[in-house]
């Protein structure tokens, strides 16, 4: 039988990053520590970290067990604040980090719906399609997408992200259509990022997936910016659906290698801790997830 006091422990030490770290945060013994994750080992007969000498690794059935039972205990811990903060309305300054696009679309309307929800809170909002480090920069909530690497951040899946490679009509009257991911090497590519240097893409095909290396002449970090290089004719890229939806049932813009996406990623708000959280970062992460319950409204389009 699986002991949920074991599943903690073990959530704790890869937040912390090694035993000691998990000992120092639970006040007990790092044996004690290191003895409830062997037990919970045994327990599931898989192995779900690597030790050495100096760092701890997560196992591939490590991080997903470790991802799915850090949900589960966020939702608890989240339960519990909600409860014990009822009565106590949000109040302070709320500074949150999005990329462009997202803000635009939806984030700004959910900030004038909690402002006005909530008088006594106010928020600050970074726009930037840069990486964000949130302990750094003081940032209480980010919007993030993609593969997630930092394990010390909460994160609550919000929805789906799906990305789709498109062109101009006039490009490819020019430059020809792709009939495989393999012809996008000799395309001019518009790369999303700060440089041109090493870029790639990964695609699924009916052939599993690929990493395609990607050239071109245009590299800029802002995805409405890519999208306007696609438009003025600049290349092929890929783009999250959603931002290019009404220029695809215009023809301004056209899908090209129809089947051949990137595999399907999310969206997440993200947090430096689930312990102990403000009220009014609470109250919006909790407003965020409502909004894009049952369904994010980025799916419905």
């Amino acid at each position: 039988m699986i002991d949920f006091n074991e599943i903690y422990v073990f959530v704790k030490v890869v937040e912390a990053g090694s035993f000691v770290g998990a000992s120092k945060q639970l006040d007990m013994p790092s044996t004690t520590v290191s003895r409830k994750v062997q037990k919970l080992e045994q327990a599931l007969g898989v192995r779900l970290l690597q030790r050495s000498t100096r760092k701890l690794y997560l196992t591939d059935i490590g991080r997903q067990y470790f991802e799915r039972c850090q949900q589960s205990l966020v939702g608890i811990e989240e339960a519990t604040t909600i409860a014990s903060q009822a009565r106590s309305m949000p109040s302070g300054v709320l500074r949150i980090a999005s990329p462009m696009d997202f803000a635009v679309n939806y984030l700004q309307p959910w900030v004038d719906d909690f402002l006005c929800t909530y008088p006594d809170v106010n928020i600050e909002l970074e726009v930037a399609d840069r990486y964000v480090d949130l302990l750094d920069e003081r940032i209480d909530i980010a919007f993030r997408s993609g593969e997630l690497e930092d394990s010390s951040l909460v994160a609550r899946r919000i929805g789906p992200k799906h990305s789709i490679l498109c062109a101009s009509p006039d490009y490819l009257a020019r430059a020809g259509l792709p009939g495989s991911v393999q012809d996008l090497i000799q395309h001019d590519c518009v790369i999303m990022g700060a440089s041109l240097a090493n870029a790639h893409w990964r695609l699924r095909t009916e052939n599993g997936e690929v990493t395609v290396p990607v050239k071109g002449r245009y590299a800029v970090d802002n995805m409405q910016l890519v999208v306007k290089a696609l438009i003025s004719g600049r290349g092929i890229a890929l783009v999250p659906y959603p931002l290019v939806h009404t220029l695809l049932k215009e023809r301004a813009l056209v899908q090209v290698l129809d089947g051949c996406e990137p595999a399907l990623q999310s969206i997440y708000v993200v947090y430096p801790s689930h312990k102990q959280l403000a009220r009014h970062v609470r109250a919006f992460i909790d407003y965020v997830v409502e909004q894009t319950t049952p369904q994010a409204p980025w799916e419905q389009l």
